[in-house]
């Protein structure tokens, strides 16, 4: 028998590769809560491009951290590290495995590491991520992430002076000296963290990640977008929405339709900045010594090693 306080299991990788997968095939066999750590699942109607699990497989196995938020209302690091702990603590006392699943390396960050970020990664990859962060959610976005871990600096500055932001947050991040007069019962040694990454060949990933965006066109993602069509919203500034934003419109019959050969762009264009993405998820979950990596074609392996995990550590 496996203990009843069982500790997190964490899953990350780069997307498109089969996490959420894995944390259901764990969820089945350890009578399991999948607690998702992706910063776009949290939102409420953005189901097609956040590739969420279907509600039928939800009712089946518990899902935290999915719609909880509105599209037009904005959401921080800090809002979501202290929810998922609840739902870890609640998931324990249950005597339920948490599975923590995603890809937002913040969040998993927050988490982990809440006392600093301190060594590790160099400052000018740390910079690039924090602006390629801005780019993708907004300087709003940015700024709270700031109050997270420095709100003294976040007090200070103007949420639109991104580079003075980007600058308190490096400092932060790579010293956690702001940080260090808290304290956090959170915070874990390293050691003690048991968190798989899933990872392929590169080729084979670009071709996963160019079906996964094809599936989605399929199954309705340009009129999830537009039912929201307000592309001020932090939500709207996500890989999968925010290139809508440049959609072309056709008149026909007197009714506005989107042109096919604007919507055949978007979808190349959102293929192009989700392959991206995949490389700087793969460049930040390799900072972590401690995650155990497994090649997509061996999701057994990745669940042998859980549970010699369950059984013998927990």
């Amino acid at each position: 028998m496996y203990s009843k306080n069982l500790q997190p299991i964490y899953i990350v990788g780069p997307t498109a590769t089969g996490k959420s997968e894995l944390a259901l095939k764990l969820a089945e066999k350890f009578d399991g809560v999948v607690i998702s750590a992706d910063s776009m699942q949290i939102y409420r109607g953005l189901d097609i491009g956040t590739a969420k699990v279907s509600k039928a497989v939800m009712r089946e196995i518990p899902h935290k951290m999915i719609d909880i938020v509105n599209v037009d209302e904005e959401f921080s690091v800090a809002e979501y590290a202290r929810l998922a702990r609840i739902e870890i603590e609640n998931a324990q006392e249950a005597g339920k495995l948490p599975i923590v699943v995603g890809g937002t390396g913040l969040y998993f960050e927050a988490l982990i590491f809440p006392m600093s970020f301190a060594g590790t990664l160099k400052n000018d990859e740390l910079r690039d991520y924090l602006a390629y962060f801005c780019a993708l959610n907004g300087a709003q976005a940015l700024h709270n992430m700031l109050e997270f871990f420095d709100e003294e600096s976040a007090n200070r500055l103007n949420v639109n002076d991104v580079k003075r932001v980007v600058r308190a947050l490096e400092i932060v991040l790579t010293t956690g000296k702001p940080m260090s007069k808290s304290g956090d019962k959170m915070h874990k040694d390293p050691q003690s963290v048991t968190m798989i990454g899933l990872t392929c060949d590169r080729e084979l990933l670009y071709k996963r990640i160019n079906e996964r965006v094809d599936r989605m066109f399929d199954e309705g993602l340009s009129d999830e977008v537009l039912s929201v069509g307000n592309f001020d919203y932090q939500s709207m500034q996500a890989i999968g929405y925010k290139e809508f934003k440049q959609l072309q419109f056709d008149i026909i019959d007197g009714k506005k339709v989107p042109n096919s050969a604007s919507l055949q762009q978007i979808k190349q264009l959102i293929k192009q900045h989700t392959r991206n993405y995949a490389k700087r998820q793969l460049t930040w979950f390799r900072r972590y010594k401690f995650v155990k990596w497994f090649d997509i074609s061996d999701l057994n392996g990745a669940l042998e090693y859980a549970e010699n995990v369950v059984y013998n550590k927990s």
